[in-house]
């Protein structure tokens, strides 16, 4: 009867496991595709206010711009914090190096900050880019 029992136990056990392995791996699949899919949303959104800014800027529109680049810095920070992988960490530290004077020179209606909005755009494309682009 006690090997029975135990044989029993055994394979309940063993069940329970060919039912629970395969779901366990596939939500861990899924948790990292998402995990990947909010990274890329983010990486675009950065990307998108930065393009906006300075299309914002290119029409001679400072004020606008100054808004836009203003949140673009603040998301930038947002996901810098947030970020795990440290490499990632630091390339989106560094795009904040140009804040103070691409504000400045938004608020004086300078044309020379067009240069540093496109440098922004191309290191936050650099530095935003998804794992399955090439």
């Amino acid at each position: 009867m006690k090997n029975k029992t135990i044989v029993a136990a055994i394979a309940l056990i063993a069940v329970f496991l060919v039912g629970f392995v395969p779901q366990y791996v596939k939500v861990n699949r899924l948790e990292n595709e998402l995990r990947q899919s909010r990274q890329d949303a983010t990486g675009a959104e950065v990307r998108d206010l930065i393009g906006f800014a300075y299309v914002q800027a290119s029409q001679k529109n400072y004020g606008l711009a100054a808004e836009t680049s203003s949140r673009f810095f603040n998301r930038v920070r947002e996901v810098a914090n947030q970020t795990q992988d440290a490499n990632r960490r630091k390339g989106l530290e560094d795009l904040l190096v140009l804040r103070d004077s691409v504000t400045a020179a938004l608020a004086k209606g300078d044309v020379a900050v067009m240069g540093d909005l496109q440098q922004l755009f191309v290191k936050a494309r650099q530095v935003t880019r998804s794992s399955s682009e090439p």
